[in-house]
C-alpha cells in the first residue's frame, strides 16, 4: 500500500507541475497583452495631445473662412440686387420706347395705306 501512495503522489506532483507551467505561460501571455495595451494607450494619448493642439487652430481658420464667405455672400447679394434693379429699369425703358415708337408707326402705316387707297381711287386704279 505504501507503493501505491507514492505513485499517487508522483501523479499529483506531475499534475501540479503541469498546472504551474500553464500558469506561467498564461502569466507571460497576460504580461505581453498588458504591455501591448500600455503601448496602445500611450499612442492614443499622444494622438489626443496632437488633436488638442491642432483642432483649436483648425477651428479658428474655419471661423475666419466662414466669416470671409459670409462677407462675400453679402457682396454677391448686393450685386444681384443691383442687376435686378437694372433689369427692371431696362424692361420699363423698353416698354416706354415700344409705346412711343409703335403708336406713331401704326398711325403712319394706317395713313399711308389710306393715302394709297385714296390715290388709287383718284387715279382710277383697282386694288389687287
Amino acid at each position: 500500500m505504501g507503493c501505491a501512495n507514492i505513485g499517487d503522489m508522483n501523479s499529483a506532483g506531475f499534475f501540479y507541475v503541469i498546472i504551474a507551467i500553464c500558469a506561467a505561460v498564461l502569466t507571460g501571455f497576460l504580461v505581453y497583452v498588458l504591455f501591448q495595451f500600455s503601448r496602445t494607450l500611450k499612442a492614443i494619448n499622444m494622438l489626443l495631445d496632437d488633436f488638442q493642439k491642432t483642432v483649436p487652430s483648425m477651428l479658428e481658420k474655419l471661423d475666419k473662412t466662414l466669416t470671409s464667405v459670409n462677407t462675400e455672400m453679402e457682396r454677391v447679394d448686393e450685386i444681384v440686387k443691383s442687376f435686378e434693379e437694372v433689369g427692371e429699369k431696362v424692361t420699363v425703358t423698353a416698354e416706354i420706347i415700344r409705346e412711343i415708337v409703335s403708336s406713331p408707326l401704326i398711325k403712319l402705316a394706317s395713313f399711308s395705306a389710306g393715302a394709297r387707297k385714296a390715290l388709287n381711287t383718284l387715279l382710277g386704279k383697282e386694288e389687287s
